[in-house]
């Protein structure tokens, strides 16, 4: 028997249906497609379940006690199956291979009886699971649509991170999501009619143990899964989502996550690599006093080396989009760049990371460490820095700089705050300090429009790079040593591009492809005002005296329309040297000095060689272990986490092991940088 529900249970319902409508409406741009085409079909669906939803919502269902308790065990029977199926509608998924389906199905099964082993509820285990298990999803999607690549593991070390460079403006549901949305609500509307009941109170005992025992066999069964059969792209964990399914790419992907020892590790291998090596001569040349050729007479005089100022900026998001495929614009977006590349060093920087995950390569640069090494879909920052680090600011405050590390944003960000420290940098200058006073630590979303007060400089709502550079300037001018190193990670062109405030200006504008692509327009146009403000930058430097280099690259590309990527490189899924063009980023060393170079292009480096090459170029005496990378490089010119290039340019997947010694010394030595240094 069905009626209306009635007092608060009917006004619970209609305020779900209210909000429900709310979410459908506030999303209504999601019925239409990149192209502008409205889905009439995925609107259609979604009103069909909408109403189901609703109908189920506001009715009450009464039957007999033992119809009702075979209905609540029909329910506990089936939810997993129903909960993957929702679940599977809400990213869009129609089918995976059967062992898949079951395996996916498998770890809603378990989490529905671990659920009903602790409450004893049927009712309440039907719901949480698929409360819990759609609402994970829901998440997956919006991270896919704001970044780019779905939710591993490893994002929830960096969940403070991504509330602190998204808002609320961005996340949004599409027409999957919203269909998925209704479709759970309506099956957690209809469990919740039907509660079972014990007939016999020693039935409550009998049923928690045989929970508890199907509870442990699941949990061996997903123990036993051989999870290194699976194929997992580091590179592509979208499409690995697709054909494994959330729950078991998630699980695959945790169990791949431990840092375990290389094989065939050993610490004695890696002193006695390192000890072939001599310790370079800090102290520079000896000019005898009387002419003698040993400089060991009386009064012999002894040279301070002229080591540059070295200035590195890791712009972010800066990228050049033509690397996978040609298309036109109105304007030129990276002119006063592009300038440069016939008179300095320069190259492409294979990276690994795509529409986030900046502290990578952060991490790549600064500690001449691969990601190869890492664990897969790791972030090293958030869970691998636990201590002291050798890095390029430790390295060089031990020749005499003044190390400072500067990013205009909240220094809680990536643990910037403490990682900084372990890499030895003398200061951290982060967006608080820039504020004057009107920030304090982030502590809300309300923080983030504009969140530094009055004095600083915006684009869109973040600090722009030409106040940012002027805060580098401020640094430079103001250096308490000889010599300084400034470390400086840039914000300006974070995403999301789809900001539509008054006070920006998307002034580059796509003419080829044909297509609407505002993201990519605005994305172009805040490339636009960072070539002006690295012009501005390096205006300022060229009439400065003091030798001074400035190493200028990008950290990662962005995450703009798949159909503009795909009209402009449609065929770049075919090999992967073609693929790899999206992980690629530009790079430039400007000097006012002569940097005596060869060939002013570099070719394609990555970011742990790139901190060897600015070493290099400004004259510094390589260290064992930087020596170690540099003969690394001679065997593998571009690594990333997912493998590298040899230097025949032919692609090489990561390994246990490698054929040459000295990339698995490497291998050891970044293990040890990571899990024993600190041990000591």
């Amino acid at each position: 028997m069905a009626k209306f529900k009635s007092g608060k249970k009917l006004w619970f319902s209609i305020a779900v249906i209210a909000l429900t409508a709310l979410l459908i409406v506030f999303n209504f741009s999601s019925f239409y497609g990149e192209d502008g085409i409205f889905g009439a079909d995925s609107l259609i669906r979604c009103l069909a379940i909408f109403v189901a939803m609703s109908a189920i919502l506001v009715t009450e269902i009464t039957v007999s006690k033992k119809a009702e308790n075979i209905a609540a065990l029909l329910v506990f029977i089936f939810n997993p199956w129903l909960t993957l199926e929702t679940v599977m509608l809400i990213i869009g998924i129609e089918r995976y291979a059967l062992n898949i389906y079951w395996l996916n199905v498998l770890f809603y099964a378990v989490l529905q009886i671990a659920i009903f082993f602790l409450t004893q509820s049927t009712r309440l285990s039907v719901c949480l699971t698929m409360a819990v298990s759609c609402a994970l999803n829901i998440a997956n999607e919006i991270v896919l649509l704001l970044r780019g690549t779905p939710l591993v593991p490893t994002d929830f070390y960096a969940i403070s991170t991504a509330m602190k460079v998204t808002n609320s403006g961005e996340w949004r549901f599409n027409a999957d999501m919203l269909a998925g949305f209704c479709a759970a609500v309506l099956l957690i509307a209809l469990a919740s009619e039907f509660k079972f009941e014990y007939p016999k109170k020693w039935v409550r005992p009998c049923a928690a143990a045989a929970a508890a025992a199907v509870l442990a066999a699941g949990c061996v069964g997903i123990y036993d899964i051989d999870y290194e059969s699976f194929s997992t792209s580091t590179f592509d964990t979208e499409s690995t989502n697709n054909v494994n399914g959330t729950a078991l790419s998630f699980y695959i992907n945790f169990r791949k996550m431990s840092f375990d020892k290389p094989e065939n590790y050993s610490v004695e291998e890696i002193d006695e690599y390192l000890a072939k090596y001599e310790e370079p001569d800090y102290t520079g040349a000896v000019i005898p006093a009387d002419g003698e050729a040993d400089g060991e007479s009386a009064g012999a005089e002894v040279i301070e080396p002229d080591y540059p100022n070295i200035i590195v900026i890791m712009n972010e998001s800066f990228s050049d989009l033509s690397y996978l495929g040609r298309f036109r614009t109105d304007n030129q977006y990276m002119p006063y760049f592009n300038s440069l590349l016939k008179d300095y060093p320069n190259g492409r920087n294979l990276v690994s990371v795509l529409g986030g995950g900046t502290c990578n390569t952060e991490f790549e640069f600064l500690t001449g460490l691969s990601m190869m090494y890492m664990p897969a879909n790791c972030y090293a920052y958030m869970q691998h820095v636990h201590g002291d680090v050798d890095s390029m600011a430790s390295y060089l405050g031990s020749l005499g700089y003044q190390t400072v590390a500067m990013h205009p944003f909240y220094e809680v960000c990536w643990k910037r705050n403490s990682i900084y420290k372990f890499m030895g940098f003398d200061d951290f200058v982060s967006g608080e300090d820039m504020a004057n006073g009107e920030a304090g630590m982030y502590v809300s979303a309300d923080r983030w429009e504009k969140g530094f007060g009055d004095d600083v400089e915006y684009i869109r709502t973040l600090i722009s790079d030409s106040f940012f550079y002027k805060q580098v300037i401020d640094q430079f001018e103001n250096k308490t040593s000889d010599r300084i190193f400034i470390f400086g990670v840039t914000v300006q062109n974070h995403s999301s591009y789809e900001y539509d405030g008054d006070d920006f200006e998307t002034d580059v504008h796509i003419l080829k492809p044909e297509g609407e692509f505002p993201r990519a327009e605005q994305y172009l146009s805040l490339i636009k005002d960072s070539d002006e403000a690295l012009e501005e930058l390096i205006e300022y430097f060229e009439g400065v005296d003091e030798k001074t280099m400035i190493v200028f690259f990008g950290d990662h590309q962005p995450n703009v329309e798949a159909e503009f990527i795909d009209a402009i490189a449609p065929d770049r899924n075919k090999f992967v040297n073609s693929y790899l063009t999206r992980f690629e980023t530009p790079f430039v060393i400007w000097s006012n000095f002569d940097l005596n170079t060869g060939s002013k292009n570099l070719g394609v480096t990555s970011a742990n060689y790139l901190g060897l090459k600015t070493l290099e170029l400004a004259g510094i005496p390589l260290s064992p272990r930087y020596k170690l990378i540099a003969e690394a490089e001679d065997i593998a010119p571009a690594m990333a986490t997912w493998g590298y290039y040899d230097k025949f340019g032919i692609w090489n997947d990561r390994q246990d092991t490698y054929k040459d010694e000295v990339l698995n010394v490497y291998n050891f030595y970044t293990y040890y940088q990571l899990n024993e240094r600190n041990k000591k």
